[in-house]
């Protein structure tokens, strides 16, 4: 068993967000995928959008109703059952594979290329 982490930036709104994410490997398998995203809060402290849980108050705008950090989870376990190669993304980062589509509908490209980092460097 390896673990790894890795990191990715992505721009929203003018603010640079830096997604991290920790993975634990069994040979080419995924036992474990966690991922977090820091931003600012309205105060202008750095945060995570699962530190803020429904506070982050993305389910309004989700077209699944689903919070960001639900969308997360959803993600996460999804990696830890198929793998991160398979998910293919769109122009606007999103998957394109309608069952990564069913639960999470939000631009996944940093937290993917963050899970790939941490893929590559586990050790």
């Amino acid at each position: 068993t390896v673990t790894g982490e890795g990191t990715a930036t992505n721009e929203s709104n003018g603010e640079t967000l830096t997604t991290t994410a920790k993975v634990t490997m069994d040979g080419d398998k995924f036992t474990s995928v966690e991922f977090d995203e820091t931003y600012k809060d309205s105060e202008g402290n750095d945060t995570t959008k699962k530190t803020l849980k429904d506070d982050y108050n993305m389910k309004p705008a989700s077209e699944i109703g689903k919070e960001w950090w639900e969308q997360a989870e959803f993600l996460e376990d999804y990696i830890e059952q198929n793998g991160v190669d398979g998910i293919e993304l769109g122009e606007d980062g999103k998957a394109t594979n309608e069952d990564v589509l069913t639960g999470c509908t939000m631009n996944i490209k940093p937290y993917v290329e963050a899970i790939k980092a941490a893929k590559d460097n586990a050790k």
